[in-house]
């Protein structure tokens, strides 16, 4: 079972007093992006550990299950949250995926799942590794136990690098201030959301 899952519950300190994940993006709110996304791939379930209600209601507007995260959560408590749920449901493998990552194409998330086997995969980017990731129910316990504000990390620098899938260049935006999303909203063009 292959399970979808979009961490949409950081708390966007730099980004100022606006709620990022909401902001205005090629005339949809940048979380939409990702949650379109995901919602467009052959998945058996998808989630989306959510704080808010607004963020909530985007993310069951484009199909996907809604899960709280409560309080001010580091993003090992969204992956947390969301892993259970997968294991939960009988997950084989789970793709890991982030809110504020809008540019991503489905078809790189569809290439990491057949990547990843019984193992993991993860993306990279200018030699730096990152989300989109697929783990494996091998990997489920010990993503379960990490801690802390990086989240699966550390299990992606551990990997082989046949594990290990480039980003296009359009696909890598780092959005973290309203100035970064302005200057994207001028400059990038958003990829198809669907494999088709």
């Amino acid at each position: 079972m292959r399970v979808g899952l979009v961490l949409a519950a950081g708390q966007s300190r730099r980004f100022g007093a606006e709620d990022k994940l909401l902001a205005p993006l090629h005339g949809r709110p940048l979380c939409s992006h990702a949650f379109e996304t995901v919602a467009s791939l052959d998945l058996d379930r998808r989630f989306a550990c959510v704080r808010t209600d607004a963020v909530a209601e985007r993310a069951q507007a484009a199909g996907l299950e809604v899960l709280r995260v409560e309080g001010q959560p580091q993003q090992s408590d969204s992956l947390r949250r969301g892993l259970k749920a997968a294991q939960d449901c009988g997950a084989t493998q789970v793709l890991v995926t982030l809110a504020d990552m809008p540019f991503v194409p489905a078809s790189h998330m569809a290439d990491l799942f057949d990547m990843a086997g019984h193992d993991a995969a993860a993306s990279s980017f200018d030699r730096q590794r990152l989300p989109p990731a697929v783990f494996s129910a091998s990997r489920f316990a010990e993503l379960l136990a990490l801690t802390g504000d990086q989240g699966a990390g550390r299990v992606i620098q551990a990997l082989p690098e046949p594990q290990i899938l480039t980003l296009p260049a359009q696909a890598f935006l780092d959005i973290d201030t309203a100035a970064d999303l302005e200057r994207v909203d001028r400059e990038a063009k958003p990829p198809k959301t669907t494999l088709k």
